[in-house]
């Protein structure tokens, strides 16, 4: 059928195809005789207004010649008009011209040759009328014959020029025509042929499908015949299952007449789940198209007995190509299935499975006796299966009799399946079971009996019980390790607590030698370095414990690097190595993380490149590495480069490892516990980042990992809990600012009040180390110290100037001496700010000078009425660090370490009368006093500095230095008590 549908399409395609042609052909044959007509047309046209100009111009000739030889003086009037008609006449005959060369050309010559003529005629007449006899002479001249002559030849020239373009387009026209003559003739015969082919292959396929259609209604009744003779019954049915033949063998088969059953549906044989299934599984059959099935099931005969049968059902497809019936023949498998051979043959084979399966099973009536147990419920119980089957548990004499019979009790009760867990001893080995038991129902839904079956998973609960006897080990041993950690921690805290306070209190007093407050800095050093394995070791043993948990707070990328690196940054001037950092802008400010782990990341990684570099510099740099805005996450690279000693290579891996270092000399020469590197990894590791190093040996090393965060979109502003500023108050946001500083404790004022006013602040204590930082990154604004050792404030100003660097500088002194700011300014400094520097104005000349708008108020975070100073004033203190207290509290501890030092290494400086470098540490001693509320000692302290710069009234600076530390002590326990306040 397939073929025949193809062929007729071929055929169709074929006819549409010629027809198509046909048409085309009689399209392009009327185009092409339209044009050629037309062509004709404008050709003869274009002929006759030649012969008209040549007329037109042989008329004027004639009335000349006519003049002279009558005598007359002038020719007749209407002849006047004649040579212009012939020129006019002549430009449209050439305007009309479709672009022939060879006519144009012609045309050209004749118009030519006409303006001569006419011009030749028109010197005749201008003679007439005074030399008649010179102008008769001239109309009969031979020239005059020879202008005639040419214009007859232009004439029929152009006339012939025409008609062979005529008649070569029309022996074109005759070829185009008779070529697509032949094509088509050809074309049409071709399709003729393959008419005539398609046709005799139709009526070929037609005859041949015809005697295949008779040879299957021969085979068909064939079949028929012999389903009439056979056992098998023959029938056929519509899709939806009324009979529409059925074999006279079904009368044996089902007690019904083959005539009674046609028009009856199937499902008179079958019961009503037979039918359901029945009917799903051949309107599927219908669907997936599956030609033959087969399928047993039980029929119900007319005298009611039940019959297994064997149906195998084909699909009849109608001309549509649709399922146009079944075509079913159905055999008789009753006895094959109630066959008592094949009932015992599988009834062994079930119970070789029951016997072998590694689980107990049994089986029991309503009644309770055994009708089945297995070979493993004999081997556990020990009793043979002879003496267990056709029993009742009230006539066996075992133990476990009665606690299966409990269970046997709840299934009956319930109807339900019950299960439990039992140990069995046999031969004093213990076996565990999950006895399960459920009932046994048969068709009806009715309780037949009860089947219990044993699953021996002693195997499982050994390994069970082993597991949890070792996590009871192993949570014993980490309790036990971390009892041992917290009791350390508190019993060697205590007395370092001691040391600390006891060295603290030490270095307070004046009467210590260099060399006896030299012996307690570095017991100090000591402890402190004491304190810090402490908490190398507690955290690492929470690390390993999981029993560190990590915070999802808000915070600020920015204040907490500036936080971390601050104290680092100090650190390496006190090696005199240069230190830079750079941060990528485009990291989001506000993220949600845990700031106290970064920021212990950054401080391990940043103090073991200082550990390990004795000369060059330390570089971090921190860098937005991908952001996805969709789930507002960001991932943050942090790269940590030193020059120092350097890792081999081999070394890399143990680094990491707790209690490692890459030598066994590194700890008596560097210090530590070899936990750093492994806490860090382990910090962000639980972090969900990574890290790796890249280092040989003396080429020094890069640390580099990656950490994710999510971003805060909260709007932040204010305060928050920890009394960090947000945006909102921050005057300086964005600003980076240079800090050019040698005191400690001048550094971290004018740094934590610029951070705190949002500003990216870097800090150096030298001159020198100014200018590295200048040749490395550029600042919005400079802060420089003018009173510094070795290159002062001036100085660097100079050699910043010097380099061409145009940044906005403001000068930051204690000098009392007049003159100080012209001297500044005309040291190249843009402004001048006076210590102790009033935290306003200083915002407001930074901001001033950068030519942006400055606020028209900032607030403090607390008014001096608020704090409770006792006996002293810190003011100025709460208002350089924002009112943060716990800042404040900070500067205050430091403040009282650095203060008594100080004072001793100024009475050494008195002693030796060495006045300039006293004069420096009486100005940092003014501003400390200032900054911790002795406002009269440091007022003292100026007049010392004044002096001592000028080298005046040196007898009575050792007394002032007495007054300066008498006041300090007398006052050193308010400041304690002010740091102790909650």
């Amino acid at each position: 059928m397939k073929k025949i549908v193809n062929t007729v399409l071929v055929l169709i395609l074929v006819v549409f195809m010629a027809l198509m042609g046909f048409v085309y052909y009689a399209w392009v044959v009327k185009k092409r005789s339209r044009s050629a007509a037309e062509s004709m047309i404008q050709t003869n046209l274009l002929i006759d207004k030649v012969r008209t100009v040549a007329v037109l111009d042989n008329n004027y000739t004639n009335s000349i010649r006519d003049m002279l030889l009558m005598g007359q003086s002038r020719i007749p009037a209407a002849n006047y008009a004649l040579p212009d008609s012939v020129l006019r006449l002549l430009q449209s005959v050439s305007a009309s011209m479709p672009g022939d060369t060879i006519s144009q050309k012609i045309l050209d010559n004749f118009s030519i040759l006409l303006r001569k003529k006419i011009s030749y005629h028109q010197r005749i007449l201008a003679l007439a009328a005074t030399q008649p006899a010179l102008a008769k002479q001239l109309i009969t001249a031979p020239e005059n014959a020879l202008f005639r002559d040419s214009v007859r030849i232009a004439v029929n020239n152009f006339m012939q020029a025409n008609r062979r373009k005529l008649i070569e387009r029309v022996d074109k026209d005759n070829r185009y025509t008779l070529y697509s003559f032949w094509t088509t003739i050809i074309i049409s015969l071709f399709t003729l042929v393959l008419l005539l082919g398609e046709s005799r292959y139709l009526y070929r396929m037609f005859k041949k499908l015809k005697l295949r259609t008779n040879q299957l209604h021969k085979r068909e009744q064939s079949f028929l015949r012999l389903a009439e003779e056979t056992e098998l019954i023959l029938y056929k049915s519509q899709v939806d299952g009324t009979f529409t033949y059925v074999s006279k063998g079904a009368a044996e088969m089902t007690g019904y007449p083959n005539t009674e059953l046609v028009g009856k549906h199937y499902s008179m044989f079958l019961e009503e789940d037979t039918w359901k299934r029945l009917e799903a599984f051949y309107i599927n059959q219908v669907k997936t198209g599956d030609d033959y099935t087969s399928q047993e099931f039980e029929i119900i005969t007319r005298s009611g007995a039940k019959k297994w049968v064997e149906q195998m059902a084909a699909l009849v497809y109608g001309e549509d190509g649709r399922v146009k019936e079944f075509q079913c023949v159905v055999r008789d498998i009753d006895k094959k299935k109630r066959n008592e051979d094949q009932v015992m043959y599988l009834q062994q084979r079930l119970d070789a499975i029951l016997d072998f399966m590694p689980s107990m099973m049994f089986i029991k009536d309503m009644p309770g006796k055994y009708l089945l147990v297995n070979n493993r419920f004999t081997e556990i119980h020990g009793v043979d299966k002879k003496d267990i089957i056709g029993k009742t548990d009230e006539e066996l004499p075992y133990d476990w009799v009665q606690r299966y019979a409990k269970l046997d009790l709840e299934v009956r009760t319930t109807g339900a399946r019950v299960k439990s867990e039992q140990s069995i001893t046999v031969n004093d080995k213990i076996y565990h079971f999950l006895i399960t038991k459920f009932p046994l129902r048969n068709s009806d839904g009715e309780m037949i009996g009860i089947c219990g079956i044993g699953q021996d998973f002693t195997e499982k609960n050994n390994y069970i019980t082993a597991i949890e006897n070792a996590n009871n080990l192993a949570q014993e041993a980490i309790s036990a390790q971390e009892m041992f950690l917290a009791n350390m921690s508190h019993e060697i805290r205590t007395p370092m607590n001691g040391i600390i306070g006891m060295t603290n209190l030490l270095m307070q007093q004046s009467q210590l030698s260099p060399t006896q407050l030299e012996y307690t800095g570095a017991i100090k050093t000591s402890a402190n370095r004491l304190l810090v394995i402490i908490n190398e070791i507690l955290d690492f043993s929470k690390i390993k414990a999981g029993k560190l948990l990590l915070l999802h707070e808000p915070f600020d990328i920015y204040e907490v690097i500036d936080n971390a690196l601050f104290p680092l940054k100090l650190q390496a001037q006190q090696k005199e190595l240069s230190f830079f950092d750079e941060i990528d802008t485009a990291i989001p400010a506000y993220l949600l993380g845990d700031e106290i782990r970064l920021n212990q990341i950054l401080t391990n990684l940043v103090e073991n490149a200082i550990k390990f570099t004795h000369s060059g510099k330390i570089t971090v740099k921190v860098s937005l590495v991908k952001e996805d805005k969709e789930q507002s996450t960001v991932q943050l690279g942090f790269e940590i480069k030193d020059t120092g000693i350097g890792i081999d290579p081999d070394q890399h891996e143990m680094i990491f490892k707790s209690f490692s270092q890459t030598h066994a000399g590194n700890t008596r020469k560097f210090g530590g516990t070899g936990l750093g590197l492994a806490i860090t990894k382990e910090l962000i590791t639980l972090q969900h980042g990574f890290i790796r190093v890249n280092s040989r040996l003396n080429e020094g090393a890069t640390f580099y990992f990656e950490l994710p965060f999510a971003r805060n979109n909260e709007e932040v502003t204010g305060k928050d809990d920890k009394g960090h500023l947000h945006h909102a108050e921050k005057p300086l946001q964005g600003k980076t600012i240079l800090v050019v500083e040698d005191d400690d404790i001048n550094q971290q004022v004018v740094f934590h009040t610029l951070r705190n006013a949002g500003a990216r602040t870097d800090v150096v204590n030298s001159g020198k180390l100014a200018l590295e930082m200048l040749d490395y990154k550029s600042y919005d604004c400079i802060i420089m110290d003018i009173q510094m050792p070795g290159m002062d404030g001036y100085q660097t100003t100079q050699a910043i100037r010097g380099k061409g660097i145009r940044t906005y500088m403001i000068a930051m002194t204690a000098s009392a001496l007049k003159g100080e700011k012209d001297r500044c300014l005309a040291a190249g400094m843009n402004d001048y700010v006076s210590k102790p520097f009033d935290r306003t104005d200083l915002f407001h000349k930074i901001l001033k000078g950068l030519g942006e708008q400055t606020p028209e108020a900032i607030t403090e975070k607390k008014e001096a009425s608020e704090i409770p100073f006792s006996e002293l004033d810190f003011s100025a203190v709460y208002s350089m660090m924002s009112g943060e207290k716990e800042h404040v509290k900070i500067m205050l501890e430091e403040l009282l370490d650095s203060i008594p030092q100080k004072l001793s290494e100024m009475n050494q400086l008195l002693a030796a009368k060495d006045w300039q470098p006293l004069y420096m540490l009486a100005h940092q001693m003014k501003f400390n006093l200032h900054m911790i509320g002795m406002q009269y000692a440091s007022d003292v302290a100026l007049s010392v500095e004044r002096d001592a710069r000028l080298e005046e009234n040196l007898d009575s600076i050792p007394d002032r230095l007495q007054e300066i530390s008498a006041i300090y002590y007398q006052h050193v326990h308010l400041v304690k008590a002010h740091i102790e306040q909650p």
